[in-house]
C-alpha cells in the first residue's frame, strides 16, 4: 500500500517541473507584450502618415509608399526578421539586440499594413469636411490632423485591433533570432519536462488570453471615444 508506479512518479515530477515553470512562461509573456505593443506602436506612429501620403500625397510620393507596401506586406515576417537582425550588421555595420531588431521588421510591416488602415479610414470621411476646413482658412496639413485624422481613427480602430492580435501572432517567431520571449520558454519547457503537448498547451492558453484581452481593451476605446452615427461603419485589415 502507498507504493508508487515508476511511471505514475515521473509524471508527477515532470508537472511539478510544468508548473514551476509557469513564472518562466509569464516573464516570456511579458517579452512578448513588449514587442508587441513596440511593434504596434512603431506601425501606428508610421502608418498614420503612410496613409495620410496614399490619400492626400503627389504622385511621387504615392508611388514611393507603394514600393514600401509591396516589400512589406510582400515578404514572410520572418524574412524580414532575418534581414532586420543579421542585415543591419551585414550591410549597416550596425549591431541592434534580437528585440530591437524584431520590433523594427514587424513594426515596417505593421506600418505597412495600418498604412492602408488609415487610407482606407480617411477615405470614409466625407469629402465636405475637407472642403469646409479648407473654406475656413485652415492648410491641408492643419485639416487632416484636427479634422480628419480624429475622425478617420474611429473608423481604424476595429482595423488595429486585428492589427494587434496578428502582431501577437507574428511575436511567436522571434525565438528564431535569438529574444527569449513566450514561445522561446515554451520551447524550453518542452524540452526539459518532455511534457510536449502540455507545454504547448499552456502556451497556446496564454496566447488566447492575451490575444482577447488586447482585442477587449480596443473595445473598451472604440465605445469611449464613438460619435452617434460614425461606428456603423469599419475599416478591415486585408492580408
Amino acid at each position: 500500500m502507498g507504493r508508487t508506479h515508476p511511471a505514475s512518479a515521473v509524471l508527477l515530477i515532470d508537472q511539478k517541473m510544468i508548473w514551476n515553470a509557469v513564472p518562466g512562461l509569464l516573464d516570456g509573456a511579458g517579452v512578448t507584450l513588449g514587442l508587441v505593443v513596440g511593434s504596434v506602436g512603431v506601425g501606428m506612429l508610421l502608418g498614420a502618415p503612410i496613409g495620410v501620403g496614399h490619400v492626400y500625397g503627389s504622385r511621387a510620393v504615392r508611388t514611393g509608399l507603394w514600393l514600401f507596401d509591396r516589400v512589406f506586406r510582400g515578404f514572410p515576417a520572418i524574412v524580414l526578421l532575418f534581414l532586420a537582425f543579421f542585415g543591419a550588421g551585414q550591410l549597416l555595420s550596425v549591431r541592434i539586440s534580437p528585440f530591437l531588431a524584431v520590433i523594427l521588421a514587424l513594426g515596417l510591416r505593421s506600418a505597412a499594413y495600418q498604412g492602408q488602415i488609415f487610407r482606407g479610414a480617411l477615405e470614409m470621411v466625407e469629402r465636405g469636411q475637407l472642403e469646409a476646413a479648407r473654406a475656413l482658412g485652415l492648410s491641408l496639413p492643419g485639416t487632416v490632423r484636427c479634422v480628419l485624422l480624429p475622425q478617420a481613427a474611429r473608423f481604424a480602430l476595429p482595423a488595429l485591433s486585428n492589427e494587434y492580435s496578428v502582431v501577437l501572432k507574428d511575436t511567436a517567431l522571434a525565438f528564431t533570432v535569438g529574444v527569449v520571449d513566450l514561445m522561446s520558454r515554451a520551447k524550453f519547457l518542452a524540452m526539459r519536462s518532455r511534457e510536449v503537448l502540455v507545454a504547448y498547451l499552456l502556451v497556446a492558453g496564454v496566447y488566447f488570453v492575451l490575444t482577447y484581452a488586447g482585442i477587449a481593451l480596443f473595445r473598451i476605446v472604440e465605445r469611449a471615444i464613438a460619435v452617434p452615427g460614425l461606428g456603423s461603419r469599419r475599416v478591415r485589415r486585408s492580408r
